[in-house]
């Protein structure tokens, strides 16, 4: 029903056709010969004009509601047709860069180029300048907001022709979007933190919590020990999780800031550890790998812990978040794939929220030098509890707002160690009040493996039936 006219020989573009047309489930054939256009009054043409990606943005698509950063300057249309989208250049110049006219869509920016760099790490740069620019695009899951522009104007110039176009469900029950609970389990008994959170907030003239931390020492409490708390507070909202466990394989740190990797360091064959991945598991929580500070790029370490951990459960292990968001691109996802990982949820931003790599859906990883397009999944991170210091609650609504209007996904990560009050005000607070939200807003909110399970199942149902 769609014919693209477009030169597909470029990898970057034919992986951004796939995850446009896997995404929404609509299937695509290929012309490279603009002159050949289908004169069947069934069939909707779309012509795009090649060019570059460019470093920065280079103006912005604005559309009813909003105004999209793109990273090429269009062309110029010299044949007239329907207005679907202007673009605006940073001089304040606006011009026509999508029009239809009968059967025929034409976009005069190369919106499949776009689409697949971003999704190979294009805005990457922009995260080290921290500027206000910056700080916009982060909000912003450009690659979702193509997309949809895009389907937009499928749906428009279908209605026109009687041609009916509706995307598959993104969730399951059509739900609008979806929300994925996980926590990393980092440390599970506080050592150097009495003296950094003392003087950190002495600092602060927080006094009453630096006396706070004294009094948890003096008292010999575990107040990172909150499996129960945790599993108790999502029972009463009827939700699950994803707890990735920590084994840390380093034994001595002797680069400046590794130290506090080893004074963390708990051992995964603890008898209380056990026990607890035992408990989740048999509950219906889900336990994955969380990697090593180094496993990211040691494949042999990485299957070591995955091991591990499936000794421990007895069964295979179908997820991993690796320790300080750490990646090598594409290689750790290529070690993750080569394990049988199922999926990755590795991807975000630490200290900040929203969407590092322009997307609020998630995407199977792409390596440019080869043209191969994983099968693993990555869930990207949307909102990590450390950011909560720095963000207000209205901050959070934007973003959950956004991943709502693009149909995606909310993936929260909270530290089971931040569940205690006493130690990180108001963090265990704002988890349920994002998952009551959410809850109020007829979201699926469910563990990582039913997100990437589904995701599966629906990308199979999609290219059976194309």
């Amino acid at each position: 029903m769609i014919s693209l006219h477009y030169n597909t020989g470029n990898p970057y573009r034919l992986y951004g056709i796939n995850h446009f047309s896997q995404k929404y489930g609509i299937p695509l054939s290929f012309d490279t010969k603009s002159d050949k256009l289908c004169k069947d009054i069934k069939k909707i043409n779309i012509q795009i004009i090649e060019n570059e990606i460019q470093k920065d943005i280079s103006g912005y698509l604005k559309t009813n509601t909003e105004k999209i950063p793109l990273f090429e300057k269009p062309k110029r249309f010299d044949e007239n047709g329907e207005n679907l989208v202007k673009f605006v250049d940073s001089e304040g110049d606006e011009y026509p860069c999508i029009i239809s006219k009968g059967n025929m869509i034409t976009i005069s920016f190369d919106i499949f180029n776009e689409i697949g760099h971003i999704l190979a790490g294009h805005l990457e740069r922009f995260w080290t300048l921290n500027n206000p620019e910056s700080k916009q695009l982060m909000k912003i899951p450009v690659v979702d907001c193509y997309e949809k522009i895009l389907f937009d104007c499928i749906k428009f110039v279908g209605k026109k022709l009687n041609i009916q176009f509706e995307h598959e469900p993104f969730w399951p029950n059509n739900k609008k979007f979806a929300v994925c609970l996980t926590h990393d389990v980092d440390r599970i008994k506080k050592t150097f933190q009495y003296v950094t959170h003392t003087i950190r907030n002495l600092k602060k003239g927080k006094i009453s919590l630096a006396l706070s931390q004294l009094s948890s020492l003096m008292r010999r409490e575990n107040p990172y020990w909150n499996f129960d708390k945790i599993i108790e507070m999502e029972r009463r909202e009827g939700v699950k999780s994803t707890f990735f466990f920590l084994n840390e394989q380093k034994k001595f740190f002797c680069l400046p800031g590794e130290w506090k990797l080893y004074w963390g360091r708990y051992d995964i064959k603890d008898r209380r550890i056990v026990e607890v991945i035992k408990k989740l598991d048999a509950e219906g929580w889900e336990v994955g790998v969380h990697g090593s500070y180094n496993s990211y790029q040691n494949l042999e370490m990485m299957r070591g812990e995955k091991e591990t951990l499936e000794e421990i459960l007895g069964k295979r292990v179908r997820g991993i978040s690796q320790h300080y968001c750490n990646l090598e691109i594409p290689s750790t996802w290529e070690y993750h794939e080569k394990l049988g990982f199922l999926y990755d949820a590795s991807l975000g931003f630490v200290t900040d929220i929203g969407f590092r790599w322009g997307t609020c859906h998630p995407f199977h990883p792409f390596n440019p030098e080869n043209g191969r397009i994983l099968s693993l999944w990555e869930l990207p991170i949307t909102i990590m509890d450390n950011a909560c210091a720095y963000k207000s609650w209205q901050d959070i609504m934007e973003i959950i707002n956004t991943v709502e209007r693009y149909n995606g996904l909310l993936l929260l990560r909270w530290h089971q160690a931040v569940f205690n009050e006493r130690e990180f005000p108001g963090r265990s607070e704002i988890y349920k009040r994002i998952i009551k939200e959410c809850v109020k807003r007829g979201a699926w909110i469910t563990n990582a493996y039913n997100i990437a399970n589904w995701l599966t199942e629906r990308e199979r149902y999609i290219n059976t039936h194309a």
